[in-house]
This record gives structure tokens, sequence and C-alpha cells, in this order.
């Protein structure tokens, strides 16, 4: 995901190493040390994706190439695993904007039914559960489970009804 993000930051325009640490730090996600930044650099230059651009001063800047800007868009478009983090899911949401309201529906449907087959095993298992009274912490995280997909759910059911009106 590290990949994805750098090239989705990297489609606001050209960035050096230290501007795309902070712009993933910001995003909210998580802090990303120097080495593993750069050797997706590298890795990401090396397929193609990016290319070094005019940087300010010394330090090296890099732009998205044609090719990354499609990968880009392949893979924030791309129907998500149904057993895709949300830490994952909330990161490609995050570059949602470089899509077609159609393709955001897609995606945004394909994870709600992703989260309603999650709420259905997690219903049967809270309740299936003859969790003894005094283990009463393991039977308020499955309830937490249930309810918080539940809300998740609301929340997709939210943001897909938006898209539509947006398109109609």
């Amino acid at each position: 995901m590290l990949d994805f993000a750098i090239l989705g930051l990297l489609g606001d325009g050209p960035r050096h190493g230290y501007e795309l640490k902070r712009a993933l730090g910001e995003l909210g996600f998580w802090q990303v040390s120097f080495g593993s930044l750069y050797p997706a650099l590298r890795r990401l230059e090396k397929n193609g994706y990016i290319e070094p651009a005019r940087g300010e001063g010394r330090r090296k800047a890099y732009g998205l190439t044609a090719a990354g800007s499609d990968e880009f868009r392949r893979l924030v478009a791309e129907a998500p695993d149904p057993d895709e983090s949300e830490r994952n899911f909330q990161l490609r949401l995050a570059f949602f904007d470089s899509l077609a309201p159609e393709q955001r529906i897609v995606v945004l449907e394909s994870r709600r039914d992703a989260l309603s087959t999650r709420l259905q095993r997690a219903r049967r298992a809270f309740k299936g559960t003859r969790v003894p009274r005094a283990d009463r912490y393991r039977r308020a995280l499955m309830e937490r489970r249930v309810h918080t997909t539940e809300y998740d759910i609301a929340w997709l059911d939210q943001l897909i009804a938006g898209e539509r009106s947006a398109t109609s």
C-alpha cells in the first residue's frame, strides 16, 4: 500500500522524499521511515511509474509517469478484497476523487457487500457464543464488532447514496 500511496500523492505533482514522508504522515495512516520510502521510490522508478523531476536545490524530486498514473487508477478502482483491512480501504478512499462517480459506486458497493458478509458472521458468532459470565470482555469485543460493522455499512450506504445523487 506504500507504493499506492506514493503514486496517489505524486498525482498532485512532483515531490521529493522529505515531502512524501511528511504527506504520508499527514494522511494519518502511518509514519514511514526513509528506510522504507527510498526503496519504494527506487522500485516505482524501476517499474517506470515515476521519474526524476526538477526539484528544489539538491533534493531529487519525483513525478508520476503516464504508466504510473494508469497503475494508480487501476489500483484505486480495483474491487476491494473481502478481507482488505480497514486501513487499506481508508487509504484507497483518501484518493477516491481520482475516480469517476460510477467507479466509486462499484468500489463502495463491493466494500459494503464484504462488510455485510462480515456482519452476518459476527452476529452468528455473537449469538452462538456461550462465554462464561467471567469473560465479559470477550463478549463485549464481539458485540463491538457487530456494532462497528453495522455503523460502517450505514456510513457506506450514505456515501453510495451521495454518489448516486451526484450522478443523477
